[in-house]
This record gives C-alpha cells, structure tokens and sequence, in this order.
C-alpha cells in the first residue's frame, strides 16, 4: 500500500483516545522517555528554553518535559485534529494544529526542536526540515528521533507504509536546509536513532 499522509493523519486522529494504552502505547512511552532525557541534555544551560514539539500526538512527550524542565516554554504541534484535542487535555503547553511543512511561528522563535517518531509521516520532508532550522535561533538544535536504518539494510521494514527513513537521506536533508553535520545516537532496540543538528 502506498503511504497516503492524509489517510495517515486521519488514521492518527481517530486513534488519539487510546493511543498511549496497550502495547504500542508501551513501546511509545519509553521512546518519549529517552527522548525527553536527551532533549533535557541539550537543554542544559539554557534558561527558560523554548522548546517545540512538531508531530506532538497526544503530548506525552510535553508533558515530560514540563515536569522534567517546569521553566521551559513549551510549544507543540500536530496535523491531526484528534491528537491536538488530547494534548490540549493533558498538558499546559501551548498545541496547535500544523504541520512541519508549515510551522506558524517567527524565525528564530526556539532553542530547541524536538520530533519524537513523527518523521516518518511528514509529507515534505525537505520543506519540514527546512521550518524547523528557520524557528530555531542560532546555536540552537534540532533532535529527530524516529525509525533510521543505515547503509546496507532495506529501507522498506519499519514505518509508514512499510518504509524507514535511511540515515543518509536523513543527513542530506538536514544539510541541505541549513543544519552542522548530525550526531547520531541510538535510542531504543537499534532502529530508533535520534540525530541532533545545531543550526
């Protein structure tokens, strides 16, 4: 099957109620762990950090980081409707309904833009990567976890319709909208992998 964004979104919104119970819910819950964990580490030092969540879903990963960093000033975002009503109930930050390609905010309005397993489900990537370097201030980086492979393993295993971002593509896009060279750290079962790019 093809990967359909809109079908994609609307799936995600239908599924906002119960989407962090069960089993995926689990497995969701320890990766916006670990993501909350290193956000707050590229956070330290900054007081007051403005802090973006693009593809928020139910803000599971706002509400980590408002108890993780009560001082920072939290944004997030997400196309679907249904994940945005969730979040709005369960977190103080700020949510919106947007999407990557096409972030409502003023250049340089963050320190820090996190994207938590929503990658692989941005339409435009180029276009998404290049809003996220325009919101950030300078020095300030962005952190892209989600389902990364690397040379030499098939790109169609994990993901949206089956398919998995490369590592390479990845940094080509970063690169191309205005990001350093990506460090790469492996977060969770050797697939989920977060790079962090300072603008």
């Amino acid at each position: 099957m093809t990967f359909d964004p809109e079908r994609d979104i609307a799936a995600y919104g239908r599924r906002a109620g119960g989407y962090e119970r069960g089993p995926r819910g689990f497995l969701h819950g320890e990766i916006v762990r670990r993501v909350g964990v290193l956000a707050v580490s590229l956070a330290d030092g900054t007081p007051a950090p403005r802090i973006l969540d693009v593809g928020c879903g139910s803000g599971a990963l706002l509400r980590l980081l408002e108890s993780l960093r009560p001082d920072a000033r939290l944004i997030g975002v997400d196309p679907a409707a249904g994940m945005v009503r969730e979040a709005v109930a369960s977190t103080r930050a700020a949510v919106l309904q947007a999407s990557a390609e096409t972030l409502p905010f003023e250049d340089a309005s963050f320190d820090l833009v996190v994207s938590s397993s929503s990658f692989s489900h941005w339409e435009d990537k180029a276009a998404g990567l290049a809003e996220c370097r325009r919101v950030l201030a300078p020095g300030g980086a962005l952190l892209l976890a989600d389902v990364f492979t690397s040379r030499g393993l098939p790109v169609r295993v994990f993901g949206p319709g089956g398919a998995a971002g490369s590592r390479e593509r990845a940094e080509v896009g970063m690169r191309a909208a205005g990001f350093a060279v990506p460090l790469w750290r492996p977060l969770f079962a050797g697939v989920i992998q977060a790079a962090v790019a300072r603008a």
